[in-house]
């Protein structure tokens, strides 16, 4: 019995030396980034693949590359995976790739080429997500991040702290997703990533760099498709409405005065209902939610009546928000309201009379109720 433990126990360690040579003799890619040349249809792809001895966090280690980025060029997509063996002495392995960057001039001529390469390869992962970038490619795909040194990682865990304010809990911007949303009437929103500097960031001394925003990576605007085609773009504040009026996301912020003093709430639990009043030709749009007080600096004492001044005034705020942003879809052409997938004719959903309705309550007001005053 001794003797045929010892035998499995040899037989477990020789598996793991044989997983880690075979680990040892992968190029693991974690992002890719895709441009395309409008004028000659040529791709660059750009590839970050890992390098585990730049991982290492032993104190007094020395900084080291933790990925290497590595690109190349050519007329087709599925050409790529056979071309990295010219230049890369490991095995290309993209079963771990999290996240493709798309250029926008590739975004603003189409698509359906890489949305169907990523799709149809038995290796991708069903998560793999999809962001677009308005700076040049070689300077988001050769720059080193702060906090996280993996710069796929990075751009993934930005992702991840929107997704407790998704009804899904899923940021809606996977390949699957928009491959599922695509003939759809409603256009689709996917983030833009932009870099914030003139030079990338491309050697491991950025990472002793104390200004973390300088020459490093964030979230801004984002791009609209129809389709798989990006036709515009929308700012910050109007992709949060988008998400939040197609019921996708759940909370927001909002700044407004009452009584002539700035009121910052965090608006949560919001929810969305739809109704046609005349079919085809007005709807109402009821916005429900709660609001938890973040900032006031109102020098009354928080009683009931200035509770209700605070809600009245959020309802006007949002709502004014909500008119500019319907005004914004009928005005590009956009249908961002999903009023003909919500039933609207397809001819004349533009228009559609749309009327928002916002009912608020204010359910957090903080520990004190009385403001801090000088004497």
């Amino acid at each position: 019995m001794r003797a045929s433990f010892t035998l499995l126990v040899l037989l477990l360690c020789c598996t793991g030396c044989w997983d880690m040579k075979e680990i040892n003799s992968l190029a693991i890619v974690t992002m890719a980034g895709v441009d395309k040349d409008p004028d000659t249809g040529e791709f660059t792809a750009y590839y970050q693949v890992i390098n585990p001895t730049g991982l290492s966090t032993r104190i007094g280690s020395t900084s080291r590359a933790a990925v290497y980025t590595f690109n190349f060029k050519d007329y087709s997509i599925g050409k790529f995976s056979e071309k990295t063996g010219m230049s890369m002495p490991r095995r290309f392995f993209t079963p771990h790739l999290q996240t493709y960057i798309i250029s926008e001039r590739y975004a603003r001529s189409g698509i359906l080429d890489i949305l169907n390469f990523v799709e149809l390869s038995p290796e991708r992962r069903s998560n793999v997500i999809l962001l677009v970038t308005d700076s040049p490619m070689y300077k988001v795909m050769n720059s080193f991040t702060s906090l996280e040194r993996v710069p796929g990682r990075f751009i993934r865990d930005m992702t991840s702290q929107y997704k407790p304010n998704f009804s899904m809990s899923n940021f809606p911007i996977r390949f699957k997703d928009f491959a599922k949303q695509m003939n759809r009437h409603t256009p689709i929103v996917v983030p833009i990533v932009h870099y914030n500097g003139e030079n990338p960031s491309s050697k491991t001394s950025r990472l002793e760099q104390i200004d973390a925003t300088r020459d490093g990576m964030s979230y801004g605007r984002a791009a609209v498709f129809i389709q798989d085609r990006m036709v515009g773009a929308v700012s910050e504040q109007m992709k949060n409405i988008f998400f939040i009026i197609n019921s996708k996301y759940r909370q927001t912020t909002e700044t407004f005065k009452v009584n002539g003093s700035l009121v910052d709430v965090q608006a949560a639990n919001i929810h969305v209902k739809r109704k046609w009043v005349t079919p085809g030709s007005r709807m109402v749009i009821e916005v429900h939610t709660d609001l938890h007080l973040l900032n006031n600096q109102q020098k009354n004492k928080m009683t009931l009546p200035n509770i209700h001044d605070i809600e009245a005034a959020f309802d006007l705020s949002f709502g004014q928000r909500l008119t500019a942003f319907e005004r914004l879809s009928k005005d590009k052409g956009w249908d961002l309201l999903g009023i003909q997938d919500n039933g609207g004719n397809t001819m004349t959903w533009h228009e559609t009379e749309v009327t928002f309705q916002i009912h608020s309550r204010l359910t957090t007001i903080g520990n004190s109720s009385t403001p801090y005053t000088l004497e």
